[in-house]
């Protein structure tokens, strides 16, 4: 659903700026002509040149040729300027491998997120996804057998997920998610349930079929004192060293202040 908005604001944003294209063309291509025209009128009338219509018809044409060229050619470029930010401020919003929100991203749009839920007086869930052993994976089958598993994982949890839900890559094998208006005894079973899914998948990577487990963090957002979203993280990590120090594969919770 998020992917069909995106297309299609992508397109609305193509067919608003050719648009814009033509209508600039359009304005420039008639200003230069007046201006032209203008000119032409103030030398013949300075230098007491008789004021022939063929004078007129070429101060007309003139511009009327070369204006929509040039302005084309530089709105075109403009666009080119546009397209290259877009698609650098993309480069810093998702993380390459993956497709998911980076960790600036995630960081700011989990601010954003909390301050509407306390709003709209909504609770929230934060957990720590962090895949366990993932470094043997890479030393044993190599750094692509790692990003196959990594976007494996990605996609199987984007799967889980509601629209209203934030989920972005910390890095590595660190990932973070963000469930809106959900208490803690609905985010244990749908967080559980995760779990087991991601021990039960298989990843088939050059004919080697890995295995991979998930341990969990998970932290209660404490709404009544306002909590920010760094000291829920802070709490969401203690609760994953628990969970990683009780032997992985597993859900662990923070415990409120």
């Amino acid at each position: 659903m998020r992917r069909f908005y995106e297309t299609e604001r992508t397109l609305m944003d193509y067919r608003e700026r050719e648009k814009s294209r033509w209508l600039r063309m359009l304005f420039i291509t008639v200003i230069s002509i007046a201006i032209s025209l203008l000119i032409t009128f103030l030398i013949l009338l300075a230098t007491g040149t008789e004021m022939m219509p063929i004078i007129f018809i070429i101060a007309t044409i003139a511009p009327a040729v070369t204006a929509p060229i040039v302005s084309w050619s530089i709105s075109g470029l403009m666009i080119k300027v546009q397209k290259l930010e877009e698609t650098h401020r993309k480069l810093a919003m998702y993380d390459h491998l993956t497709g998911l929100l980076s960790r600036r991203e995630f960081l700011a749009q989990g601010n954003e997120l909390l301050q509407m839920c306390q709003s709209n007086n909504q609770p929230v869930v934060f957990a720590y996804l962090d895949l366990d052993h993932f470094k043997k994976i890479n030393d044993t089958y190599g750094h692509a057998a790692g990003d196959e598993v990594l976007v494996s994982f990605a996609n199987l949890v984007k799967k889980t997920l509601r629209q209203e839900d934030l989920l972005g890559r910390l890095g590595g094998e660190e990932f973070a998610l963000i469930l809106v208006n959900t208490r803690v005894v609905e985010a244990k079973q749908k967080l559980e349930l995760l779990r087991k899914s991601v021990a039960k998948m298989t990843i088939n990577y050059a004919e080697q079929p890995l295995k991979i487990t998930v341990s969990l963090g998970v932290a209660d957002w404490d709404r009544p004192h306002k909590e920010n979203l760094i000291s829920l993280m802070k709490r969401a990590d203690n609760a994953l060293y628990s969970a990683k120090s009780s032997g992985r594969n597993q859900l662990a919770f923070a415990k409120l202040f």
